[in-house]
């Protein structure tokens, strides 16, 4: 990759662990990441009026809008599952390797092989998957409904990736966020209605977040918001999604550093350790495939 499409990928990479990190342990997660996916929809607005960009789609992008729309709901409604209960730094890892969902993809469905060095990656990253919520004593899969609900984050992920890079190539990031955003916006807002405790208040399903921290939802919003416009950017300036996705990885250690710094979350080394590790699977299986 070139040195300014690194540079934008890597900087996105920096960002990204803030958004999870800021809304996790909400009372209200729903409300949260309503809040948050709400808040894109005015980002992607204002910086469609600040370029002097029309909101108006050609046709041949809608269908990419719907797939990253719908990418965008399974990864947003598996990472708020994942981290209710698991911790940032353990599930993090799992939900952002993306890349080994683009090369199943690929197999699966492209007719795409791989070397036994792609294999060897993909092996260091299961590896890592695992032992990263490891602890002495304790089965391997301690809590397979998280690691089920990680790896659909992940599979969300590179599904809406695969659409948005497909999107860049003929549309700016603006107008394509403010409209899969509004759609996932109003997606997300009949889905908690519906899905709503019966003992809960509609209200505060929808919006309990804004009674107690508007401005970690607000700064979570608009974190995200810059994070993904520069992996937008980056597909525009010629990332191919796989060696874009592979390189946000850098992500990982980060996010574990800060689960045990901010959050308190224990086992710091060996889960810095193992991330690391699936990390590097990860990029060697984009390296190589």
């Amino acid at each position: 990759m070139e040195l300014m499409v690194i540079a934008l990928v890597l900087g996105s990479a920096a960002l990204h662990p803030f958004r999870d990190l800021l809304i996790k342990g909400q009372s209200f997660p729903e409300s949260a990441y309503l809040g948050v996916t709400g808040s894109w929809v005015i980002f992607a607005a204002v910086q469609a009026v600040l370029f002097d960009q029309t909101l108006a789609l050609p046709a041949e992008v809608w269908p990419l809008v719907a797939g990253s729309a719908l990418g965008l709901f399974i990864y947003y409604l598996c990472v708020m599952l994942t981290l209710k209960a698991g911790d940032l730094s353990v599930y993090y890892p799992i939900i952002r390797s993306s890349p080994l969902a683009i090369v199943a993809i690929g197999y699966l469905f492209l007719e795409r092989y791989y070397s036994p060095v792609t294999l060897m990656g993909i092996s260091l990253t299961l590896v890592g998957a695992i032992m990263i919520q490891y602890r002495r004593g304790a089965g391997l899969l301690q809590h397979p409904k998280l690691i089920l609900t990680a790896t659909g984050a992940m599979i969300g992920s590179a599904i809406y990736g695969l659409a948005d890079s497909a999107a860049m190539e003929s549309i700016a990031p603006a107008p394509f966020l403010f409209w899969v955003y509004t759609a996932l916006t109003l997606v997300f807002t009949i889905f908690f209605t519906l899905t709503r405790p019966s003992k809960r208040s509609l209200s505060l399903q929808l919006f309990g977040c804004w009674r107690s921290t508007p401005l970690q939802v607000i700064a979570s919003g608009a974190l995200s918001y810059a994070s993904y416009v520069l992996i937008l950017f980056a597909f525009q300036a010629g990332g191919e999604v796989a060696a874009v996705s592979a390189t946000r990885q850098a992500s990982i250690p980060l996010s574990v550093l800060l689960g045990a710094l901010v959050l308190k979350e224990d086992r710091l080394l060996a889960r810095l350790a193992w991330s690391i590790l699936l990390a590097g699977g990860v990029v060697l299986v984009m390296v190589e495939g």
